[in-house]
């Protein structure tokens, strides 16, 4: 079974004018029209926007993640209109919250989707209807679980796992009999360093029209430009990074971790966004030196989005595993997983995932 794995910019920006001479693929391209009002989203929206943006944390119930959500759809979908089994979730500060409002949003109902189909031409609008067959919502946490347990690792014994999301983090200790409930923290995410860097910079800048996503892509690059001056940022980014480990993530794993727990397992996996950042990495090699071994496993950063279309692969078994999906609506970035002879071209990467077996999602 071969999976892959996108990801957009989780940003929109209103732009009703249909958009010419762009040939990239689709999802370089995403364009699309709700209630008649047209909205760039992802790539797009930074490419050809003024200030792209998402509410941090938004519900199920505001614009910018219905249209992330629908972008996410027409993404896995392949531009076509088909059937879906979707499996979603939230982090677990949001997750009774919002559970709730997804499943008015998604439930075996039809959604309608309308897009800017020829950005190269006319800018043709064509309109799409998914079916979503089955729903299932899951917290964030179970997903990246279920993709260590039942994706490539497969590691089938104890570990500690920690969720390096943007908007939030997330952490637990995972048995084969289940997670242990007290060492399941949700504490602030890396958009903590993104601010106070920005908090930083505007002490001696003027950022113009750069709001928080739009730093928070330099945080990743490692450099600005400002006043038509390149900076480099990795030294600030390696000091707010360093910042947040103390202040927020190492009093929270003291918290939530015992030395019982640590006789029962040997290995923490880092998953999300934040593990692709070398230097905090670093601090929780040096804070569980003897004791932990670190693992940043491949695709980590889209770790939930593969579980939770492992689940839908489960739901659908071997004769419609084409109708999968996983879709993570994250604050940063909107990861898809499905089958990949139906998601569109332009894909981060492709990878052989095992079948699912009926116990995939204990632990």
């Amino acid at each position: 079974m071969k999976t892959t794995l996108l990801t957009l910019p989780s940003v929109i920006e209103r732009h009703d004018k249909p958009l010419t001479q762009l040939t990239s693929s689709l999802d370089k391209r995403l364009q699309l029209f709700e209630g008649g009002t047209g909205f760039l989203v992802g790539d797009l929206a930074f490419a050809q926007g003024v200030a792209p943006y998402r509410n941090i944390n938004s519900s199920p119930a505001d614009l910018d993640y219905q249209l992330l959500a629908k972008a996410g759809l027409l993404m896995a979908a392949g531009g076509k209109s088909r059937e879906l089994v979707l499996t979603t979730g939230f982090p677990s500060a949001v997750y009774e919250l919002f559970k709730q409002q997804a499943e008015q949003f998604f439930a075996v109902r039809d959604v309608m989707i309308e897009y800017n189909s020829d950005t190269l031409n006319g800018g043709t609008r064509s309109r799409v209807q998914l079916t979503v067959s089955h729903l299932e919502i899951m917290s964030e946490i179970m997903g990246c679980i279920t993709a260590i347990r039942k994706g490539p690792v497969a590691d089938e014994g104890n570990f500690f796992i920690v969720s390096l999301g943007y908007g939030t983090c997330e952490t637990a200790l995972s048995t084969a009999e289940g997670p242990i409930a007290r060492t399941c923290l949700s504490v602030p995410g890396l958009r903590h360093a993104v601010n106070t860097l920005y908090n930083e910079l505007t002490v001696n800048y003027y950022l113009s029209m750069k709001n928080e996503h739009m730093i928070n892509q330099s945080f990743q690059r490692g450099d600005i430009v400002i006043g038509r001056k390149r900076m480099n940022l990795l030294a600030a980014r390696a000091s707010h990074l360093a910042s947040y480990y103390h202040e927020i993530l190492s009093p929270a794993m003291r918290k939530a971790f015992t030395d019982s727990d640590f006789e029962r397992a040997s290995r923490m996996y880092l998953v999300g966004g934040g593990a692709l950042y070398p230097e905090l990495v670093n601090h929780f090699k040096q804070e569980f030196d003897g004791v932990l071994d670190i693992v940043v496993p491949e695709g980590a950063d889209n770790f939930a989005a593969l579980g939770y279309y492992l689940r839908s692969a489960l739901w659908c078994g071997p004769n419609h595993i084409e109708r999968a999906m996983g879709l993570d609506i994250g604050n940063a970035y909107t990861a898809i997983a499905a089958s990949a002879a139906n998601i569109v071209n332009g894909a981060r990467k492709t990878e052989a995932v095992p079948e699912p077996a009926e116990s995939a999602f204990h632990g």
